[in-house]
């Protein structure tokens, strides 16, 4: 793995802070957060809130961890521009079904409910979807007609073949296809977004973006990528279909389908486990790794520029962040295990 700094970071002085606050047991988090959602729902009564107080006075770390919840929420308010909308959605897919209610009206007390459920809008489609993958995982499903579709982490997809047409739509998320050759000559077709995507004996990935800056855009929009084969991708009403080939990429939004460019070569790593990439910024890259687990991983203004490359398992994510540890000036601070933020050392 090589670890380089952007221009930015290279003037900083990387010292530890002297008063570093002492750590709370994560246990102790966990509690106060459940607290926090519960009196923020909506339909705590009166002995709740006792109850709340009662628990905060038990111990001074109780009460820390507490202002420390509540310190984020105005960080939120803050600054939500930091954190990735599908960082908000994880968070909430690890909170209990029975408590998913609630935690969505904390978050509305925290300033951000708005913003919360509007990024939430694919998550409430895919409860629905035939198949589909939760943070992390990976999976491959075979269609009926053979088609392999490898979903990638959080993603959802409804399938629909029949007589005359063989229909793949993307929810969220990201899926590499291999498709297969069908007897009855039926089309294959890709829903996406905003767009169509029709394959021509090959392989491509096609990968949704929320408006979330990831990828340098921060609209909606639509990448697909052409690893073997070509592909016709069309968008909006009266969008010309562009012929995609082997080695290119194109992305395409509501109303049109950009230019067609050379194919990132790290594209479909993650296919086989891996996250690659090539002097990316430090802030991109978190938020890249975030897609893959659970709860907010946030990244300090401050070393948002350092550059990373290699090569990074995705089946251990902690095991990621600690080499960035061992390897950049920066270090991990765990609010618990669904709050960790790097800064600088």
């Amino acid at each position: 793995m090589g670890i380089e700094s952007g221009t930015r970071v290279e003037r900083l002085v990387f010292r530890p802070a002297a008063d570093a606050p002492r750590p709370i047991d994560p246990a102790i988090v966990d509690q106060a957060l459940a607290w926090l959602v519960k009196i923020q729902s909506g339909s705590a009564s009166a002995c709740d809130s006792d109850a709340c107080d009662c628990w905060r006075q038990l111990h001074p770390d109780h009460e820390r961890a507490w202002l420390r919840l509540c310190g984020l929420g105005r960080d939120l308010r803050e600054g939500t521009s930091a954190v990735a909308p599908q960082i908000a959605r994880s968070t909430l897919r690890g909170v209990d079904r029975q408590q998913r209610r609630w935690a969505l009206k904390a978050v509305a007390g925290l300033g951000v409910g708005a913003w919360a459920a509007w990024s939430m809008r694919h998550d409430i489609a895919s409860l629905r979807a035939d198949h589909r993958t939760v943070a992390g995982e990976r999976r491959l499903v075979v269609l009926a007609d053979g088609t392999q579709v490898m979903l990638n982490t959080r993603t959802a997809i409804d399938v629909r073949i029949d007589a005359s047409t063989r229909t793949l739509r993307l929810l969220g998320g990201e899926i590499m296809v291999t498709t297969a050759r069908d007897a009855a000559q039926r089309p294959f077709v890709v829903l996406g977004r905003d767009g169509r995507i029709v394959p021509i004996g090959t392989r491509f990935v096609v990968r949704e973006f929320d408006g979330d800056g990831l990828g340098g855009h921060a609209g909606e929009s639509t990448e697909v990528t052409v690893l073997e084969g070509a592909v016709d991708v069309s968008a909006g009403e009266r969008s010309q279909v562009t012929r995609v080939s082997a080695g290119s990429r194109v992305r395409y939004g509501a109303a049109s389908v950009g230019t067609p460019a050379r194919l990132d070569e790290s594209a479909a790593a993650w296919a086989d486990g891996s996250l690659v990439v090539e002097r990316m910024r430090l802030a991109d890259f978190l938020a890249e790794l975030g897609r893959y687990r659970g709860g907010v991983l946030r990244c300090d203004p401050a070393v948002a520029g350092v550059l990373v490359s290699g090569s990074f398992p995705l089946a251990d994510t902690d095991a990621v962040l600690a080499m960035l540890e061992e390897t950049l000036p920066v270090r991990r601070t765990s609010l618990s295990r669904y709050w960790v933020t790097v800064s600088a050392r």
